[in-house]
């Protein structure tokens, strides 16, 4: 079973919002600043943002030719030391704890070789043990700082990839 990554296409965006409510569901645990609309759902606000700025690209992560889940990656402009940030990796319940993630992951750095920049909620610590397991599977290096953002604690990481992750 191979894991792949397919560009989203703003005719596909209705998918992605589909997902991402669900990303929002389970975000929610870990934050108390998520909270549904009137209509019940969680919104992400800067959804469109992803379909109409070339340094945003939203990613499919496909297994068997089925959406198993998605990232959301960002070319950054604003730091000089910083290349990339991973913004949001969701895999539906089902798929994860099966090295899918990962996999998709490190597709993702494989293609985009550069300095990283990833933030997790301080509470959410399956995202914190993910990402500890790709660094140390990897072998990556990586500083780690606990920061303040949005009025939330998180912890940053940011690291170097080379081209090839073994």
């Amino acid at each position: 079973m191979s894991v792949e990554l397919v560009k989203i296409q703003l005719k596909e965006k209705n998918i992605l919002d589909n997902l991402i409510h669900l990303y929002l569901h389970d975000l929610s645990a870990y934050t108390n600043q998520l909270s549904i609309n009137e209509q019940g759902v969680f919104i992400y606000e800067n959804l469109d943002c992803f379909f109409a700025d070339s340094n945003l690209t939203p990613f499919f992560i496909m297994l068997e030719n089925q959406i198993i889940g998605f990232i959301l990656f960002v070319k950054t402009l604003e730091n000089d030391k910083i290349d990339y940030c991973i913004n949001d990796i969701f895999l539906l319940n089902k798929y994860r704890g099966r090295g899918l993630g990962k996999e998709a992951v490190k597709q993702l750095l494989s293609s985009f070789p550069g300095n990283y920049y990833v933030l997790q909620l301080e509470k959410n610590q399956p995202a914190i043990r993910f990402w500890k397991a790709f660094y140390q599977k990897y072998n990556l290096v990586y500083t780690e700082e606990a920061i303040i953002e949005d009025e939330e604690a998180c912890i940053a990481q940011t690291f170097y990839t080379p081209s090839h992750l073994l």
